[in-house]
Formats: C-alpha cells, structure tokens, sequence
C-alpha cells in the first residue's frame, strides 16, 4: 500500500495544529470554552498529507472563527491500533482520517456518522473509492483520494529503443513478448527485469484485474471468495508463466526493504507494474526524469477493469459532541478546489469526478494522465474482513505457485479455504 511506503517512525507520538496539545481523544467540552467549538481531527504522520490538511484547517478556521480545529498525526504503525482503542474506550476524535479498508467496522458497529446528503454525494465519486465507506445504502465518511495500483506501469523508454521496442506495448502480448526481450541477465541471474510486478501489493491486485478482465468474479456467496473459476486459474497460471516459464521477474526482492518502485529507479527493471503514487519517488528522492508512466495493456480484448481498495479519506465519529460541525468540515475539504489543491499537494489521484476531469488538474501532474483515463474502470475490491491476512494468502501461494511447491489449482483452494475462515470469523 502506498501509506506504508511513506510513514515515517517519529520519536514523538503526535504533531498538533491548533493550540491544544495531544488528546485521549473526543473532547468532552467540544462545545464549550471561551465561546468556540473545538474539533480533535486525528490521522497518520505523512508529510504532504498533514501539510495539505494544515492548509484546509486554516483555511476553514478563517471562514468559521467560531471552530477551532487540533490536528493531531500519528505514525501509521501504531495509528491503526489507537483508532481502535479510542473507539473502544468511547473517546473517539470527533473526526478521523481512515483507510477505506478500515471503515466497514466501524459503521457496521455504529460508530460513524452518516453524512445526511449521502444520496447525492455518492453520485460525485467514483465507485472503487467510495465503496468502503457505504454500509447499507448509507454513506459513512467521504475519500479524500482513489488508492488506484493498477491501470499503469513505469518505464525506462531508452531501455525500450534499445531493444527495438518503438512504443510502450499495446496488448498482454505484446507485453510478455517486450518484457522477454528487456530481460537482462549475468551469471547471477536477472541483472535487468523486463516486467516487474512482483510486490506485496501488485500481485494480489495484478491476479484480481486477471479475473475481472476476462468478465469473470471473485466473490462468490456470503462475503466468501472463490478462485476455483477457471478465470482465476488462468489468471494466476498467467502471472506464474512470467516468473516460472518466461522469466521476466523473479521472487529475489520480494519482502525486502526496498520498494519494486526502488529497483526501478535504480535502474534494475525496464517495466514495473505500480502504482502512480510511486512516480513522487523518483523524482523527488532518486532524481530520475528518463522515464515514463504508462498503461498496461489487458489481459483480454476486454476494457482494463480492476479492483481497488477505498483509499484514505475522512469520518465523523457517531460520539461527536460537535457532529454537525464536523460533518461540515469534512465536506467542506470535499468542494472542488479543496480537494483538487490535496490531491496536487499529496501527489493522490482523484476519488471525485470532477477534479480528475479537470483539465487543469492534468496540466499541473501530468505524469497522472494514464491513472486518470481508467478510473472508470475501478471496481471496490469488496468486503475483505481482514486485509493483511487476505494480501498474504495470496502472496506466499502465490510464491509456492512459482517456484513449483504447488499447482495452480492445489495453491488458490488453499487460499481461498484460508481467507474464506478469515472472513468467517470475523462476522
């Protein structure tokens, strides 16, 4: 996931805007106190992202001198686990920067606000990244970005013109036949990936677009998934072909410390399949401007449709004793040029149609043009009870799957065994 790529490890728990300092939580004189209304607004430590919220609290205090706002960021590796813990303890912030993925436990415990104009925001934002804060036809909260990993890939062009590769490829084969030819190797093994789509994220949300593009499910009843289709046997049959038969990557850097995005850079891979968020890396810590962000071809003659996860965005506690100021602010950084200025600011792709169908948008990050052509195409990844447990099935199957340890077929009933008890146990 992008967050844990950019969360830093602070030596101080918190870093506050505003005049209060750290807070247990919602504020139970949120109302009171030298005529204002006082919000706690929690979320985790991510420079561009608390710089970018900062922004938006001084901008709606200056228009509300009535409400005054204490940010407060947390480092993501512990941020998850203290929202878990106020809420439990039923002192919550009144509102709260969540992963989509979080939500659903939330509201399906009745925890978060709903937003009272729901019906109608809900047809201002894409599905994928709206879809984990619906919970009943009601919606809980409001994505501040779509957390898109699919749809691009990054590539070196020189590496391309070399090999005699006059454009990025245009079909699945097209883009095995490129990526064979890209493939450079020594007496140690790969020297030079030709299509890199071997991380935590992108193998899991790689096999699922597999799926999806040959018009096929992987859901099946009762929040369980099923990978017994023979669309996900070809899927993952496919992505084992590209280590095992191919061998355009390999399972070397998997789980490392470096990002596949690193190796990139560094120049150890021709094509890697990320997301866009990765392109900030290079040019901001690795320097480079040779390279490209590309579409990736289908899998089928079908559209490139994808899951994706809901992304970071905003809730309001049910607790909060100054919910409809809160529910006001959480909107308010949800107008057009609120959010498009976020969105600039984070280096995030747009979860409400009209920033990323702003011409200006793309003229100011051009770099998001592929990400924001296939947005259509996003599908919500759906109810995963679990989402560490879910990505991991996937990923060791998947690495027993290409190295020989398991047939295709043995290592997807396994996983989806695996997920679907997860899944069960935590009804």
């Amino acid at each position: 996931m992008r967050f844990s790529k950019f969360a830093a490890i602070f030596s101080v728990i918190c870093a506050t805007v505003a005049i209060s300092g750290c807070s247990s939580g919602n504020n139970p004189d949120a109302t009171a106190g030298q005529g204002k209304v006082k919000l706690v607004f929690w979320g985790h430590q991510e420079d561009a992202f608390v710089d970018a919220y900062k922004k938006l609290i001084e901008e709606y205090q200056s228009e509300h001198p009535d409400v005054e706002i204490s940010f407060q960021a947390f480092p993501y590796e512990i941020y998850n686990q203290k929202l878990k813990a106020s809420f439990s303890a039923r002192t919550p912030p009144d509102i709260a920067e969540m992963f989509g993925t979080w939500v659903p436990e939330y509201s399906r415990n009745g925890a978060l606000a709903e937003l009272p104009n729901g019906e109608a925001l809900r047809k201002e934002y894409y599905d994928a990244p709206l879809g984990g804060y619906m919970m009943g036809g009601k919606l809980y909260g409001l994505p501040m970005e779509y957390n898109i990993e699919n749809g691009g890939m990054l590539i070196h062009p020189q590496m391309l013109k070399e090999k005699g590769i006059e454009r990025p490829p245009a079909t699945w084969n097209e883009l095995v036949e490129d990526a064979r030819k890209l493939t450079v190797r020594d007496d140690k093994g790969i020297k030079v990936k030709g299509f890199d789509f071997v991380s935590g994220d992108n193998i899991t949300f790689t096999f699922l677009s597999l799926i999806l593009q040959q018009k096929g499910s992987f859901w099946g009843e009762d929040d369980h998934v099923n990978f017994r289709t023979p669309e996900a046997v070809k899927a993952m049959t496919a992505l084992k072909a590209l280590v095992a038969d191919d061998r355009v990557t390999d399972l070397t850097a998997f789980g490392g410390q470096l990002d596949t995005s690193d190796y990139f850079f560094r120049g150890s891979s021709a094509m890697t399949y990320r997301g866009p968020w990765t392109i900030a890396a290079g040019l901001d810590n690795y320097k480079v401007q040779d390279f490209d962000y590309v579409p990736v071809p289908s899998f089928t003659s079908e559209k490139p449709v994808f899951a994706a996860e809901s992304g970071w965005g905003t809730v309001v506690a049910e607790k909060s004793k100054a919910q409809a100021e809160a529910l006001d602010f959480i909107q308010f950084m949800a107008r057009k040029d609120h959010l498009k200025a976020w969105n600039l600011g984070t280096f995030t792709v747009p979860a409400k149609k009209e920033v990323a169908e702003d011409p200006e948008f793309v003229r100011q990050n051009p770099y998001m043009k592929t990400s924001l052509a296939v947005l259509r195409y996003g599908e919500w990844i759906g109810p995963i009870a679990d989402r560490d447990y879910f990505f991991k099935q996937v990923n060791d199957h998947f690495q027993l799957i290409a190295t020989g340890q398991e047939s295709v077929e043995a290592g997807l009933q396994t996983m989806e065994r695996a997920i679907n008890d997860s899944q069960d146990n935590h009804k």
